[in-house]
């Protein structure tokens, strides 16, 4: 994992982040998963089966509860288009329903309450699976990979009716740089998704401070630091010690921000103001230039000689 992927994960492992990133993607904001329905678990699959074995990491993964049932749902952050990732999420899929078969086929070993077509499956008829969801989290504004398992398949030269046959496997993602619904977000991601979709507009990241002034003023520091490091601005990181909130585990950003931005509208005015006095100068010199080509044109339509337009010249530079 990289820098970006594991501040990533250290945000969302907080389960209020979890639970509010679920609620805001698959509820449209609606409040129905709750940080308490937000359980740990082991974000490593480890499969030992007949001349099978494997060991896989994932980001983050948790087990969460919904009404009477459990669902496993894995957060996969990616700071880069991975061109394998709808393969990559079925591998991780598929290893979290194989960990479960392994599991019941243990239970059911060790009760030995199984005969004939349930013994020879490992498993009874009546067994179900807690289903299993992967979403991938792209911090960048277009992800240019494929967005399915049909996409990174040769299919232009089957025919309709076998095509049909072939199975797809969704990627389901959220391009953080491009989201249209932060809105939904209730805790400080929303605060983090509108950072990163306005730092390359100085403008816009202003109006957004302004906007978001008291969230921004008391941001927890998981989401400072993610900030920071995804957007790679240095300068974050040395307000942030100057801004720190003793105790309270905060960041007030928008201070921070604020002088950061008019520090950058400074250096603009002064850079505008060289640049104006330059300009000036410049334009200057070509009025001029064109005053003086005017005036040695009306002097020869005057019938002045060569050498007395020589001497006006020299008396008008004189004066000046």
């Amino acid at each position: 994992m990289s820098k970006k992927d594991v501040m990533a994960a250290i945000y969302l492992r907080d389960p209020s982040g979890f639970a509010d990133l679920i609620n805001g993607h698959c509820f449209e904001g609606e409040m129905v998963i709750h940080p308490e329905d937000v359980q740990e678990m082991d974000s490593t699959q480890i499969y030992t089966g007949e001349k099978k074995y494997f060991r896989r990491y994932q980001d983050l993964t948790r087990k969460v509860v919904y009404k009477a049932q459990f669902v496993v749902i894995s957060v996969e952050e990616q700071s880069q288009v991975d061109y394998t990732m709808p393969i990559r999420v079925m591998e991780y899929d598929v290893g979290r329903y194989e960990q479960q078969l392994q599991d019941k086929r243990r239970e059911h070993r060790k009760k030995k309450d199984l005969s004939g077509k349930e013994f020879l499956s490992g498993i009874s008829k009546a067994d179900r699976f807690w289903p299993v969801i992967t979403i991938v989290l792209y911090f960048g504004k277009h992800w240019d990979g494929a967005r399915s398992l049909q996409e990174l398949l040769e299919l232009d030269a089957l025919p309709p009716q076998m095509r049909k046959f072939v199975a797809d496997y969704p990627l389901y993602l959220i391009e953080e740089g491009s989201y249209p619904y932060i809105e939904r977000f209730q805790t400080d991601l929303r605060l983090v998704f509108g950072f990163l979709q306005n730092a390359d507009d100085k403008e816009k990241l202003r109006r957004f401070a302004v906007k978001e002034k008291e969230g921004l003023s008391k941001l927890a520091e998981e989401a400072y630091d993610l900030i920071s490091v995804f957007s790679e601005n240095k300068e974050l990181e040395k307000l942030k010690k100057n801004r720190q909130t003793a105790g309270k585990g905060t960041v007030n950003m928008f201070k921070g921000l604020n002088d950061m931005l008019m520090d950058a509208r400074e250096e603009g005015k002064a850079e505008g103001k060289t640049e104006g006095k330059l300009e000036g100068k410049l334009e200057g010199k070509d009025e001029g230039r064109a005053e003086e080509r005017r005036k040695i044109l009306q002097l020869i339509q005057r019938g002045y000689s060569v050498e007395e337009l020589q001497k006006v010249l020299e008396k008008e530079n004189v004066s000046k």
